[in-house]
């Protein structure tokens, strides 16, 4: 199976909001999807779900363009699920009940409601009324929600919302198995590290289109990091072209062979540099390199 998004664009009078967008997921892969607040995250997901009007494009599975007529986009959604959100839980129904009735309207299969709750851990409250749910117990329903629907692909709008760090665990690890289990998977999320621990690759989005994507299947440039003040990091002189002074504090180096390693790790602990380290950027320091204006280039 494979999603196709191409020249999408979505327009609210004269903001564009997504710009020509085109990208191909095959099954059994998780993107990240990564952006400041409010500049089109949740957009792209209403518009793969034909819940919102797009000026242009096409939605694609499986080499079948789903329309914005009602034939299609019921046909869409029995392939493509979104992240339910908190506020339409049925708060004097139970969490069972809940997920009993995803898992009926999408696959007619009751058989793995039980299954799924033992898999997320949730048998010692998911008999209790909604009502009564933490916010951590809401999220971690809702996630098991979208297992019991099932479908091909699944799109999840900051599925790790109120999750306490033993339950990003838990949820990540599912996550890998559905995708083993060939789902097409993308997730926005601000728990940027999190997503390194799973996700194929990290789409980018800024000004409405994705300027940049990072492939975790890609050999990545190395380099050497390691925090310092802004005082420190300009008195560094003969630094290699393509070295980051990222607004975190962090000073991003890159290197070609160990040796280069080991001497930049020198200078930065000559120059009081905290938790010095060799490696790629992460998603965290992209995300700052990408979005923060103050985002320095030393050649």
């Amino acid at each position: 199976m494979t999603l196709a998004i191409n020249n999408l664009t979505v327009q609210y009078g004269e903001r564009i909001i997504l710009d020509d967008i085109s990208f191909e997921i095959s099954k059994g892969s998780i993107i990240g999807l990564v952006a400041p607040n409010g500049t089109g995250k949740t957009t792209l997901f209403n518009a793969i779900m034909r819940y919102i009007p797009i000026q242009k494009g096409s939605i694609v599975i499986d080499d079948k363009v789903y329309k914005n007529s009602r034939k299609d986009i019921l046909a869409l959604h029995k392939k493509v699920t979104f992240f339910p959100d908190q506020a339409d839980l049925y708060e004097n129904f139970s969490g069972r009940e809940h997920i009993q009735l995803y898992a009926e309207i999408w696959q007619k299969d009751a058989a793995r409601v039980d299954a799924i709750i033992e898999q997320l851990h949730m048998g010692h409250y998911v008999d209790r009324k909604v009502h009564t749910y933490s916010l951590g117990m809401r999220q971690r329903l809702c996630f098991a929600m979208m297992c019991a629907a099932n479908t091909p692909i699944m799109l999840m709008d900051e599925v790790m919302n109120g999750l306490d760090p033993e339950n990003v665990n838990l949820v990540s690890s599912v996550l890998e198995t559905l995708r083993a289990d060939g789902k097409i998977i993308m997730v926005a999320s601000h728990l940027l590290d999190n997503l390194d621990e799973y996700a194929d690759k990290v789409f980018f989005l800024e000004n409405g289109r994705f300027t940049y994507i990072s492939d975790h299947h890609e050999a990545k440039q190395t380099y050497v990091k390691g925090k310092m003040t802004r005082t420190d990091y300009e008195s560094l002189t003969d630094l290699p072209e393509g070295t980051l002074y990222l607004d975190s504090g962090l000073c991003c180096i890159p290197v070609a062979d160990d040796t280069e390693a080991v001497r930049y790790l020198q200078l930065l602990r000559s120059k009081n540099a905290e938790t010095a380290t060799i490696g790629p950027l992460g998603t965290a320091d992209h995300y700052i390199r990408i979005y923060d204006f103050t985002t320095e280039n030393k050649e």
